[in-house]
């Protein structure tokens, strides 16, 4: 290979790393529209909490948040403001809302955004809240377009069966220019809350028992529920069943049973819709179940011990905003059944009553939320 054409191929060589250099120098360089700094633009964020939302996230707080998004100082007080975004927190049965309008630095309107949760806290909104608030300060939509008035009628008198004018049509493009609202975004039930605190909920409840006590027997039961934001409800329960009666056939002789018990249990699955959930526990009870004999040559009374294990499904509506009402059926299966007997004349043994092996309790009360 001669020398001139070495020469040729180097050059042709460095040539072309000179060009794919430059190329990517200037992909990879800030062009002026994009580096242009926005270090000029300010906004201004007003944040109203309506009521229910007070312990929602505050404006010095949001702003923070969105700062911090952004990586520099967006709402400043030294130059004119270009961007107004009013923030509007409000709480309607299980939904927590906030509403976004935001105007332009002439006051022109820049439309309407809102976002909704069902979630069992508002701090649900903060993340999302903050995203959307950084995502319109840092690219402002545009202003929106109103619709032009129809121009007047010349005609007073409109000939019957004449086409309508294109400026008259709902329909035109002309109409359809101006924005309407955005549609809600919706987050999802199980979405995040930083701020969400311990649930505490306190129940009054009329119970009714079969199987546990001879026929239907007719309670009373307390409970209280304890709920961290990512452990499911720990409910701590108590009640008292009335006197029942189990008498001998065609005989005025027989035996009293009342029951008293507190337990325990775990609620892992709960579901909420709207303002109706349901949940579903397991647990245990421990009882005192108190018998007096009446109407035998010789009446005795004792109290004997009952533990049992359990299941409970039940519904739950909201009535306002701390209160609710409540519904539930719960399975007891007792690992001890005792027999209660009496004895014959011919100096045997015949049984008054024994526990059903599965017993079914309905509940039905109401719910304070503390």
């Amino acid at each position: 290979m001669s020398f001139r054409r070495q020469r040729r191929l180097i050059s042709s060589f460095v040539v072309k790393r000179i060009l794919s250099a430059s190329l990517c120098w200037w992909l990879l360089a800030p062009h002026p529209a994009q580096a242009k700094s926005k270090q000029g633009a300010s906004a201004r964020l007003e944040l109203t909490k309506g009521p229910g939302t007070e312990q929602c996230v505050g404006e010095a707080s949001l702003s923070r948040a969105v700062e911090v998004r952004l990586q520099r100082h967006a709402f400043r007080t030294d130059i004119p403001a270009t961007l107004y975004v009013k923030i509007a927190l409000a709480r309607a049965g299980a939904n927590w809302s906030a509403s976004l309008t935001m105007r332009d630095g002439t006051g022109a309107s820049l439309g309407q955004r809102s976002l909704v949760t069902e979630a069992h806290d508002c701090s649900a909104l903060d993340d999302s809240l903050a995203l959307v608030v950084a995502l319109l300060v840092d690219s402002p939509p545009p202003p929106e377009v109103a619709a032009p008035s129809p121009p007047p009628s010349t005609d007073a008198t409109p000939s019957i069966g004449a086409a309508p004018s294109a400026a008259a049509s709902p329909d035109t493009d002309a109409t359809r220019t101006a924005s309407p609202e955005a549609l809600p975004i919706r987050l999802p039930r199980d979405t995040p809350a930083p701020r969400q605190p311990w649930r505490l909920q306190l129940a009054v409840e009329a119970s009714g028992a079969v199987g546990l006590l001879p026929g239907f027997a007719p309670g009373i039961e307390l409970g209280f529920g304890a709920k961290a934001p990512t452990l499911p409800e720990l409910r701590l329960f108590a009640g008292w069943y009335a006197q029942r009666e189990q008498r001998r056939p065609e005989q005025d002789a027989g035996a009293r049973f009342d029951l008293a018990y507190v337990g325990l249990e775990v609620c892992p699955l709960e579901y909420e819709f709207g303002v109706t959930g349901w949940f579903a526990c397991a647990g245990q009870s421990v009882g005192r179940l108190h018998v007096s004999a009446f109407g035998f040559d010789e009446n005795s009374t004792s109290d004997h011990l009952s533990y049992a294990l359990l299941l409970r499904g039940g519904v739950q509506a909201a009535l306002a905003s701390h209160w609710a009402a409540r519904v539930g059926i719960r399975a007891e299966v007792p690992l001890a059944r005792g027999i209660f007997g009496y004895g014959t004349p011919e100096g045997g043994q015949q049984g008054l009553y024994q526990a059903s092996p599965v017993a079914a309790v309905l509940d039905l009360g109401l719910v304070v939320r503390l």
